[in-house]
């Protein structure tokens, strides 16, 4: 019998491809994400510290550097807008490259499960070619046997 071969393996390899592309390309916008994540967090650490001034209750106030410290805040605080919108949109790339690469995974794992149900098919027919193959020699031998046997029977009747 021949050897086992898959009708769609080439579709099976073209899936594993896209597979692996797609899981470089979750890679890719975690580490996007991650990124935006640590500009954020990095931009509310700088406002936080802007925010604590050295001005002490009942001391001497400095207009000029309170305007400073407002500016400076207010900058942080555009930037802190555009970090978000930076780390929600990689979040939202991320999302999607995840439910690409899990529905990907999907199609892979039914190509997967047919490849295993054929070769077990294939196995099952072998394995029944062998029984068949095996009764024919067994019956071959039981009829020589058998005629065998009648030959001595005739010849002892003689």
């Amino acid at each position: 019998m021949k050897k086992f071969q898959f009708s769609l393996e080439r579709i099976l390899r073209y899936h594993q491809q896209r597979l692996k592309q797609a899981e470089l390309q979750v890679a890719i916008a975690a580490t996007e994400r991650d990124s935006a994540h640590s500009a954020v967090t990095q931009c509310e650490h700088q406002i936080e510290v802007a925010c604590q001034t050295s001005e002490k209750v009942g001391g001497l106030i400095n207009p000029a550097i309170r305007e400073n410290v407002t500016a400076h805040v207010e900058q942080l605080t555009k930037t802190l807008k555009a970090a978000q919108d930076r780390l929600k949109l990689a979040e939202q790339r991320f999302r999607e490259s995840e439910r690409v690469r899990a529905e990907i995974d999907r199609d892979l794992e039914g190509f997967k499960q047919l490849r295993d149900l054929r070769r077990q098919e294939h196995r099952d027919d072998f394995n029944r070619q062998q029984q068949i193959e095996l009764d024919e020699v067994v019956m071959r031998r039981w009829s020589v046997d058998g005629a065998d046997d009648a030959l001595l029977a005739t010849e002892m009747l003689e």
